[in-house]
């Protein structure tokens, strides 16, 4: 098969085309320019996009790493010739669950299909090869050049050395083995641990079922108990009750009466009390309390007494006379004498005004006094301090007699509450409304043991369908006896298979004697051929690890002992070899590396060079480079 051209919208490729042609090819482009996405997509052409597989902790899902950036979905063309015939293959995405899923092959240049090739077998049928073996062997991607086994890849190899019997893979056969083996054991899971468990939980069952019967029969033996101490608390309450209603009737008869007896005694404290206030409302001191009144009527008196004394006071007009007398001597003295005797007549006729002014004043203070006095006792209908203070101890009496019968009337309103109450409490008893701490604690008596009986009776009927549930004695016996004859049988089957699978590892192993040398001789001429000799022996074990001999040296070394670029081309050789061993020679696959040479040397990265191009004469070689 050789791969003539590629378009792709997939990952950072949008429409891009890619050509190539026979031998080898070399594409030669920058880092982050599409050379890994287009390895992935020659892959995804031929097998498809696993839309099962998902993230993993440091990688993505092919479906998602190459998802196109533009967001259009995943598609793509590979026309390639195979057979002799020139055909085109085509996927596309039609639902985003499903990428790349729609497939057609066609000869090129028409719409005719290529029959036998569909979507899941287009691989395998161009390459000769499953999924798995490509992989591990023309296709060789950026840092993944260590091989990794499987069963397909085993046969392939097996079949080489062997007749070229290619159905079974020996590792598969001791797989399956190993997987009968796990169906009957794998540490306590499996048939052999189930019936175990089984037989075990019928025994414990027999032994459950033993001890709910002898719990259920003492627990019917307290619940007959419990039965009969309700009864005679049922019959003590029933008598407590009778006793209690007697009581009752007679002292709801005497409460009657004394109710009665109060009523009249509170309706005579109510007209007393309103006859009272009655007289002690009207007059100045009304709403007063008496205490209020007495000490207004006292305040009132001591002003009164005040403004009777302001208002007993005369004036004298004594001085404003000897002003004035003097004011004249001196205009008699200025008109005969001197006219500077003036001044002194305007002084003394000013001090006279003055004085004049006073004793008007003093006049007019005393006589607002006097009528202020008067109107303060006729506001309170007195004539004198002395008739007010009268007035407030009348009202003072008459409030305290109001105050005593509104107490009075108050003692006689709570008797009557009182009564009414234990009227009330008696008429409760009476008719079975309100009970005595006797009778309370003889009901509390009986629902606590009724509750317990409940209580009884519902564990015995637990106990009585557990034991219905875990089936009768003989039933779970014998099925007992049938676990352990089909315990038995399992045994003798697991022995038997374990020790086929001890013989099959026996013989995979002395498979492994024939295959991996031919593997490991192909290789170890490949890996010297590219290290100049430096390694003249490799060895490749069954699960495909590798050890090498480096010329000189005593012990072979693994590839964690090489540096990364030795390994890298260990890993090359292997990869190689397994291709011309496992890989059909016929129609030869194109070999495919991905940055492959990234970390060798000029000489190193020579030789492969070389190598490529020889291995291209033979089949096409595709090799995506930055170097």
């Amino acid at each position: 098969m050789v791969i003539r051209k590629l378009t792709a919208r997939f990952g950072c490729l949008e429409g891009d085309t890619l050509e190539l042609h026979e031998g080898l090819n070399i594409i030669n482009a920058p880092n982050e320019s599409g050379k890994s996405t287009w390895c992935a997509f020659i892959r995804a052409m031929l097998y498809g996009i696993d839309s099962a597989e998902r993230a993993k902790k440091g990688s993505l899902p092919d479906k998602t790493r190459f998802a196109p950036w533009t967001g259009s979905p995943m598609s793509g063309t590979m026309e390639i010739t195979h057979g002799g015939r020139e055909i085109t293959l085509s996927r596309a995405t039609r639902a985003a669950n499903a990428p790349m899923r729609a497939f057609s092959a066609t000869y090129t240049g028409t719409a005719d299909p290529v029959p036998g090739i569909d979507g899941s077998n287009a691989g395998e049928y161009l390459t000769g090869a499953g999924r798995a073996v490509f992989c591990s062997s023309a296709f060789i991607g950026q840092g993944a050049a260590a091989v990794v086994g499987s069963a397909e890849l085993e046969r392939r190899i097996a079949s080489v050395v062997s007749s070229g019997e290619e159905e079974v893979s020996a590792g598969e056969a001791a797989d399956r083995l190993r997987a009968w083996m796990r169906k009957r054991r794998y540490n306590r899971r499996g048939a052999i641990p189930e019936l175990e468990a089984g037989i075990a939980s019928g025994e414990e069952t027999l032994r459950r079922v033993a001890g709910s019967v002898a719990e259920r029969e003492r627990v019917r033996a307290e619940l007959e108990r419990c039965s009969e101490s309700a009864r005679g608390l049922s019959e003590r309450l029933k008598a407590a009750q009778e006793d209690e209603r007697a009581q009752a009737k007679q002292s709801f008869e005497r409460s009657g009466e004394r109710v009665g007896e109060l009523e009249r005694e509170y309706s005579r404290a109510v007209k007393e009390a309103a006859a009272r206030e009655a007289e002690a409302r009207g007059g100045v001191f009304d709403g007063m309390g008496a205490a209020e009144a007495a000490q207004l009527a006292e305040s009132e008196c001591e002003r009164a007494v005040k403004l009777k004394s302001a208002g007993e006071l005369k004036p004298r007009p004594l001085w404003p006379g000897v002003c004035a007398a003097l004011a004249a001597l001196f205009a008699v003295l200025a008109i005969a004498v001197s006219p500077f005797e003036l001044i002194g007549t305007a002084v003394f006729a000013a001090l006279a005004a003055w004085q004049y002014g006073k004793y008007s004043g003093a006049k007019k203070a005393a006589s607002a006094a006097m009528e202020e006095y008067r109107k303060l006792l006729s506001g309170y209908g007195a004539a004198s301090p002395d008739e007010l203070r009268e007035l407030a101890a009348g009202y003072a009496r008459r409030r305290a007699a109001a105050d005593e019968a509104a107490a009075a009337l108050e003692r006689a309103r709570r008797e009557l509450e009182a009564a009414r109450s234990a009227r009330r409490a008696d008429e409760g008893r009476l008719t079975g409304a309100q009970e005595s701490d006797g009778l309370r604690k003889l009901e509390w008596e009986l629902a606590s043991m009724n509750a317990r009986r409940e209580s009884l009776a519902a564990r015995a009927a637990e106990l009585s369908g557990a034991i219905s549930a875990m089936g009768d004695p003989v039933a779970v016996g014998s099925g007992i006896r049938e676990r352990q004859e089909r315990l038995e049988e399992l045994t003798k089957q697991y022995d038997a298979i374990e020790l086929a699978a001890d013989t099959l590892e026996r013989a995979g192993a002395e498979l492994q004697s024939r295959f991996s040398p031919a593997l490991g001789r192909r290789a170890a001429e490949i890996f010297s051929r590219l290290t100049g000799g430096r390694y003249d022996g490799l060895n490749v074990s069954r699960d495909f690890s590798v050890q090498v001999h480096r010329s000189g040296d005593s012990v072979q070394r693994g590839s964690l002992y090489l540096s990364a670029g030795a390994a890298d081309l260990m890993y090359l050789a292997v990869r190689l070899a397994i291709a011309e061993l496992a890989l059909p020679a016929g129609e030869p696959c194109p070999i495919i590396l991905d940055d492959a040479l990234a970390y060798l040397d000029p000489a190193r990265r020579e030789r492969v060079l070389e190598l490529l191009e020889e291995i291209g004469k033979t089949r096409q070689v595709i090799l995506f480079t930055c170097a």
